[in-house]
This record gives C-alpha cells, structure tokens and sequence, in this order.
C-alpha cells in the first residue's frame, strides 16, 4: 500500500529541476563564494540539495515488506 505521502514527496524532485531550468538566471560573475563565480557556485550547492531530496523522497515512497 502507498504511504499518503509518497506522491508529495515525488513533487520534491520537481525542485531542483526547476532551479536550474535557466542559465540566464544563474548566468553572472557576482556574488562570488571563496572565488567561485556565482555560475559555478549556485549550481555546485544543487548537487547535496539535491542529494538530500532524493534520498526524502526514496525514504518517504519505499515499501518495506
């Protein structure tokens, strides 16, 4: 049987996807992160973003027998 929560928890893997839907957004030189242009260092912070939604949402949808 589904958990209630299963299907919200999918729309979590939705966000990411949308964050880096457009380079133009994120396209710029400023702000910078230890030297790291904001291009470089905005989408390198999706990566345990992203990370951390996956595993919620596996969590949140597995079916233990």
């Amino acid at each position: 049987m589904e958990k209630p929560h299963s299907k919200a928890a999918l729309w979590l893997l939705i966000i990411p996807y949308i964050g880096l839907l457009w380079p133009s957004f994120y396209n710029l030189r400023e702000p910078s992160l230890f030297g790291f242009p904001f291009f470089y260092w905005y989408q390198l912070l999706w990566v345990p973003i992203t990370a951390t939604l996956t595993w919620i949402a596996y969590r949140s949808t597995r079916h233990d027998d």
